[in-house]
């Protein structure tokens, strides 16, 4: 829907499917195909996270999309052969029912003017980077993690692999507050996934499994499209309530101590990245301002 609440047409919806199946199978082909020879596939993903940093004509959205898709798939590759194609067509099908959700709500609740979710600001300049030390950084953070779930084949969600991918695509995370406002987004959202577990162990019902993510889903809205200087803290503790609930959905009876060790791993990959990528930064400084002749 986007923050300015402006209603998708069914042509920009049909093109926003269509381009998701194809970097959809772009992406799978690196896995299905190449997922065997671990010393190919891992400099071909390397090149693709350089290129989605530095390719900053075409839209961040597209770029993170394509990065997203191609290390998720190939590491659902890993779990089973050409399970990604299986992969590919449920999400398409998710996409094309969250697109026709969208449009029916805008039938239900019609929006005559976009929604102001924060006062008209004068646009900051933004500042001059060197797009090759740039993407140089972001390969030098991303790959690793990239490679060490591919060659240990860790038994955990893809989506945890997902959310690194996002929150990393950001190279400036550690800057101003962006770094707290992680951690405490990591910790509510985590907060907020526990209680609903230990609501749902009193109360093992899917009706109340619904309600619960209806709740807090209409609370975290409220919040992040309040406008407040806080939504993006709200916004990533959606993001991960979303982690943690996932985790609920496909666990057994141990499914606290899965919570818990999927929050230590959340909390893990923001602290690796806010430091990563200070680090890189610092000895590879890609603001020109900031380079001497």
């Amino acid at each position: 829907m986007g923050k300015e609440g402006e209603r998708p047409t069914i042509k920009k919806s049909i093109l926003i499917l269509i381009a998701f199946g194809l970097l959809g199978i772009i992406g799978n082909s690196i896995g299905k195909y190449l997922i065997d020879m671990p010393l190919v596939v891992l400099p071909i993903l390397g090149l693709i996270i350089f290129w989605s940093y530095r390719l900053n004509k075409i839209p961040a959205a597209v770029r993170l999309l394509f990065l997203m898709l191609a290390v998720l798939l190939t590491f659902v590759n890993v779990q089973g052969n050409f399970l990604g194609t299986f992969v590919v067509k449920l999400l398409l099908l998710h996409l094309a029912i969250a697109l026709a959700v969208i449009q029916f709500s805008f039938l239900l609740f019609p929006v005559s003017t976009p929604i102001q979710t924060e006062k008209q600001k004068k646009p900051l300049e933004k500042p001059k980077l060197n797009l090759d030390k740039l993407a140089l950084n972001g390969m030098l953070v991303m790959l690793p993690v990239v490679a060490i779930f591919l060659i240990y084949n860790l038994n955990i969600l893809p989506i945890t692999l997902v959310f690194i991918v996002i929150l990393g695509f950001d190279p400036f995370m550690y800057r101003s507050n962006k770094g707290k406002v992680m951690l405490i987004g990591n910790v509510l959202g985590g907060a907020l996934g526990l209680l609903a577990y230990n609501i749902l162990v009193i109360a093992p019902n899917y009706l109340i499994y619904i309600l619960l993510i209806i709740s807090i889903g209409g609370y975290f809205v409220q919040k992040i499209f309040s406008g407040q200087q806080t939504a993006a803290i709200y916004d990533l503790a959606f993001k991960t309530f979303f982690v943690v609930m996932g985790s609920v959905s496909v666990s057994d009876t141990s499914a606290a101590s899965t919570i818990s060790d999927r929050l230590l791993q959340l909390g893990l990959a923001i602290l690796y990245l806010i430091v990563a990528f200070k680090t890189v930064n610092t000895l590879n400084n890609p603001f020109l301002e900031n380079e001497t002749a």
